[in-house]
């Protein structure tokens, strides 16, 4: 899968997120000496920070990598609480709410690093359960944001957002609109994950649920079975540190080892995983996307402190030239200035090309006949959806994508998620367009915008019964 694909992916991805937010801070310095006082080190302070910790950190993350994050949890009336409201407003995120409890004590985590090492860990926090009239009014929020999302994610740090009664509500309220929910879990009660789409347990906290011991992929994959059965959850997977990554499905298992070269700071790599696997969940082939959460997390640790992964150290490894053929609009339009310099005539098709079968094969190959660089504009899987129903496509968009793109008559891919092109032929400004001959008595998307600058429509004769519609149709009966 190519880079622009992916980033388009995740531009489009609705993420619904709650979970305990807290403030980490890092005070960076040296030790020289002894106290004299008493047997302990004497840390000189040079300078410090403060960035989103916990759920926040996973936040940072989503936002970082693209999504449209929506975001819950609740902070205490607090000097702390205020320092995290202006953080939220400075990663420009546009629908989140932050509860306020005035009883609560915001967590703040401070730790002290001397020659790129954690010295000490200082927690200030309130890990007891949230209010009865707390969790009501979390509760009425959460109907509120868990609607039209492609995913939602829980981020329990155990310090007392995620109650029994809020997890179970969450779970519940996902699986009747059939949403997957992605948990990242620290409670010790199992049992309120039940019913989850995927959990995401590092290997102490998985051995610990299991009462398994783990040294090897295959104790790995035995506990995440167990944990599958136990509790009805359909994946899991299993962050291992140093050895990287095991996910466990139903259709199998998946091991991905660590990529760092070197780790300087562990803290906030899980959230980092979490963010990229909730993002890429059912978009992704599962191995993909457990590649690049891993790729993620080896960037992560190898920093000191937490702090969110960016799209370009996801994919700065991967190829930048334009030998893949699938582009987001922006490097289309350079793309083609190039090939305008060079005097090619640029052709334009577009479809879903759900079930690709001998009548598109035929009008794509005709319509390279009549231009030098031939785009083929696909719709998205949610256009698919606005026009031909909820059971469309069959394939999604990035595997109808990469099929188009293998195509010796094809130059350019771009997926679009309008009903219509039209935004897309307004940017391109083609030289021609083509559709098939079903299209004879209907107006063509884009015909009047070439006759603006002189451009051309070509209808292509069709081949006779040959559809997708068609074909579904013969294997249902």
């Amino acid at each position: 899968m190519l880079a622009s694909s992916i980033i388009s992916l995740l531009k489009r991805t609705k993420v619904f997120l709650i979970g305990d937010i807290m403030l980490d801070r890092y005070v960076f310095g040296k030790v020289n000496r002894i106290s004299p006082e008493a047997p302990v080190p004497v840390f000189l302070t040079k300078s410090s920070k403060e960035i989103l910790g916990g759920s926040g950190n996973v936040l940072s993350n989503l936002v970082s990598l693209g999504t449209q994050t929506s975001y819950l949890s609740i902070i205490g009336r607090d000097d702390t609480g205020t320092k995290i409201k202006n953080l939220l407003k400075k990663l420009n995120i546009n629908n989140y709410s932050l509860i306020i409890d005035p009883l609560r004590k915001t967590t703040v985590k401070t730790r002290y690093i001397s020659n790129s090492q954690q010295i000490i860990r200082v927690d200030e926090e309130t890990s007891e359960n949230i209010l009865k009239k707390v969790e009501n009014d979390l509760i009425k929020k959460i109907d509120k944001f868990i609607k039209n999302k492609d995913v939602i994610v829980i981020s329990d740090y155990n310090k007392g957002i995620i109650t029994e009664r809020v997890c179970k509500y969450i779970i519940k309220k996902a699986n009747l609109l059939k949403i997957p929910i992605i948990i990242d879990p620290k409670n010790k009660n199992f049992e309120i994950y039940k019913n989850s789409t995927l959990v995401t347990p590092n290997q102490l906290e998985a051995s610990k649920i299991s009462k398994l011991s783990i040294d090897s992929n295959t104790d790995t994959e035995k506990c995440g079975r167990m944990i599958m059965k136990k509790y009805n959850i359909k994946n899991v997977l299993v962050t291992r540190g140093d050895k990287g990554l095991s996910l466990i499905t139903k259709k199998g298992s998946f091991h991905s080892p660590t990529i760092s070269k070197e780790v300087y700071d562990v803290s906030g790599a899980g959230d980092t995983v979490l963010a990229v696997i909730a993002s890429t969940f059912n978009k992704l082939e599962q191995i993909k996307a457990l590649t690049l959460a891993n790729k993620a997390a080896g960037k992560v640790i190898g920093r000191i402190g937490t702090s969110p992964i960016k799209l370009k150290e996801l994919f700065e490894n991967e190829q930048k030239t334009y030998n893949n053929k699938i582009f987001d609009i922006k490097l289309l339009c350079k793309k083609l200035e190039e090939d305008r310099k060079k005097g090619l005539k640029i052709g334009f098709t577009n479809g879903c090309f759900d079930i690709l079968h001998f009548g598109h094969i035929s009008c794509i190959e005709r319509s390279k006949m009549h231009c030098d660089k031939l785009i083929i504009a696909l719709n998205s899987d949610s256009s698919v959806k606005k026009i031909k129903g909820k059971n469309r496509p069959i394939n999604n968009e990035l595997h109808r994508a990469k099929v188009l793109s293998s195509l010796k008559f094809c130059d350019y891919v771009i997926i679009f998620n309008e009903k219509t092109p039209l935004s897309i032929i307004k940017k391109i400004k083609p030289d021609l367009i083509t559709k098939g001959g079903d299209y004879k008595n209907k107006k063509i998307v884009g015909e009047n915008l070439m006759k603006k600058w002189g451009g051309e429509v070509l209808t292509l004769d069709y081949i006779k019964d040959l559809s997708s519609t068609n074909i579904l149709n013969k294997i249902k009966i």
